[in-house]
């Protein structure tokens, strides 16, 4: 009998766990909101300058290829109210200061 009712107080309260809901996690938005219209203005010819005021600081500026910028937009925990990107991943490419390539990655 002791045994019988230890083993259902131990299933019982290990099936208790599942009975709540899951913790909340806070969503974590990281990197760049860029909009389709923001991207669309950027033109060939435009200097490092205008890019910046236009669609902001790149996430990433890498030291070893200084001519490229990317745009990146990822989010963990994401629900339907997070802010999102409508373009995650975006490589521009210069040339003596003077945009030459636009590649986004929808």
């Amino acid at each position: 009998m002791k045994k019988t009712l230890i083993t259902f107080t131990l299933a019982l309260s290990m099936s208790a766990c599942s009975l709540f809901p899951d913790a909340y996690k806070t969503p974590v938005p990281q990197g760049n909101i860029l909009k389709q219209e923001q991207v669309s203005q950027l033109e060939l010819g435009m200097t490092e300058p205008q890019v910046r005021f236009l669609i902001g600081t790149p996430m990433i500026a890498d030291q070893f290829t200084p001519n490229e910028w990317r745009y990146l937009f990822t989010s963990v925990y994401a629900t339907d109210k997070t802010k999102k990107s409508e373009i995650d991943k975006l490589t521009l490419t210069f040339k003596n200061g003077i945009l030459v390539k636009i590649d986004p990655q929808l």
